[in-house]
């Protein structure tokens, strides 16, 4: 999720220096650097304009073309007697320093100049940029001892949707209850998107919608939003564990490892410890390290029906479970996806969600436990994750069978594998249906559908 500067800014920890005249970027309140995150439409930042030397300098900022659609650049303090902008240029420009106002069908900006007489070293002039809507801006800089003509550099910035739906300049609970009015909403168009509320702009508001929401909780038009690493990969978050909340994967006896027989199947549970921390929001993921060893149900949950027809629970306490969500892996599609919230009030210590894991064959799997977003009031949360081991034992030939189904039969009697029929084994299989229960845990349709496929590979 996070982008950063496209040319040579780097965070604002170093000012771009070209020529005399040197840029930084700030927050708004023109004191703490600016990151390089994205930026939700509505924020504000500064440009810094200054000098390690003294004596006359020239140069502007400028937005120019379609840019200027979706950013504005402003000046402070205009003397309406002669149109300088003296709010925007500090006492080191020198008595005669001017900021001037430029707006024409091509480019919107300011043409700054020091005093050619008594200028110092230091900070010169001050703009304000706030993002006007969701895009790519580039902001030109000139110094015009090097270029009239053309920007020596820009700095580009990376504009997300608002979250602020009532335009109060603060995202609180007010916007939360109109997402909330809006939710699983899926006939979402443009321009409104149901008040803007699904976010991604993919015609509903759903979970990922919440969760982009989330990471502007509490925002305001002042608020400087603590960075997040870039993602190694897409769509997942890798930052510093903190050792102060804990993920884990645990049994019911709350073990972290495990000897089974293949064919067994158990009821795995994602646990946490804050140590006080405030969560509101956890969207994790549980993959398989070998997938040909063992399968998780993750049968996607079913808004009309719930709690659908899957084993996987959202437990966590309190939540608002209209969020609650479960299916197959974002990372790994045989892996399970789990998602709850609750922005009102902190979710508590305890199991965040279960699921049903099954032996398939023997040999040992690791199940990874991923973070791809957790939050609370003050930002995003980066927890300490502790995977589930499971050393498998027994028979392949005892594998377990998607949808519930263990092999509870001995299968018919062979002298040599090749020597089995198709009838043979479509008669055992039906038989299976009658006698060993199986009706309990499937449905005909689907056991049927089952048997065809063994029928079909023959």
């Amino acid at each position: 999720m996070v982008k950063t500067f496209t040319l040579i800014l780097i965070a604002c920890l170093a000012p771009i220096a070209l020529g005399k005249g040197r840029l930084r970027v700030c927050e708004a309140d023109g004191i703490t650097p600016f990151n390089g995150r994205e930026i939700m439409v509505g924020t504000r930042l500064t440009f810094i304009v200054s000098s390690d030397q003294s004596g006359y300098w020239s140069g502007g900022l400028f937005i120019a073309g379609q840019n200027r659609a979706l950013g504005v650049l402003s000046a402070r303090g205009e003397d309406p007697n002669t149109g300088d902008w003296a709010g925007s240029h500090y006492e080191e420009t020198g008595d005669f320093a001017r900021v001037s106002a430029w707006d024409d069908s091509a480019i919107w900006g300011f043409d700054l100049y020091t005093s050619d007489s008594n200028s110092t070293a230091g900070d010169w002039f001050i703009l304000d940029y706030e993002a006007v809507a969701a895009g790519n801006p580039n902001v030109e800089f000139y110094d015009y001892d090097i270029s009239w003509d053309d920007p020596n550099f820009s700095v580009s910035f990376s504009q997300v949707p608002s979250r602020d739906f009532n335009d109060d300049d603060s995202v609180n609970m007010l916007d939360y209850s109109i997402l909330s009015s809006n939710w699983l909403v899926n006939d979402c168009n443009d321009p409104n998107w149901c008040d803007h509320t699904d976010i991604d702009t993919d015609g509903d508001v759903d979970v990922y919608d919440l969760i982009s929401f989330a990471d502007y909780w509490l925002w305001d038009v002042s608020y400087v939003r603590p960075p997040r690493s870039i993602p190694e990969e897409p769509n997942v978050i890798y930052c510093q564990e903190d050792p102060d909340i804990i993920y884990s994967i645990v049994n019911a006896n709350g073990l972290s490892e495990l000897i089974m027989n293949v064919g067994e199947s158990i009821t795995l549970y994602v646990d946490v410890e804050t140590f006080g921390q405030d969560m509101a929001i956890f969207s994790i993921e549980v993959n398989i390290s070998d997938s040909n060893l063992g399968w998780i149900d993750n049968t996607a949950y079913d808004v009309n029906n719930p709690p659908g027809p899957g084993t996987a629970r959202i437990l966590a306490q309190p939540r608002s479970s209209g969020f609650d969500y479960w299916g197959p892996g974002e990372m790994q599609q045989t892996g399970i996806q789990l998602f709850g919230a609750n922005i009102t009030n902190p979710i508590s210590d305890g199991y965040l969600a279960s699921f049903v894991y099954t032996c398939n064959a023997p040999g040992e799997i690791t199940l990874e436990l991923l973070n791809l977003d957790s939050s609370g009031p003050g930002g995003s949360l980066c927890p300490t994750l502790v995977n589930f081991t499971i050393d498998q034992v027994g028979s392949s030939q005892e594998m377990s069978m998607p949808g519930g189904m263990n092999q509870m039969s001995a299968t018919p009697q062979m002298s040599t594998t090749s020597q089995t029929s198709s009838d043979d084994m479509v008669e055992w299989l039906e038989s299976l249906w009658v006698k060993d229960g199986v009706s309990e845990m499937i449905s005909e349709e689907e056991w049927d559908a089952f048997v065809e496929s063994v029928k079909d590979s023959y």
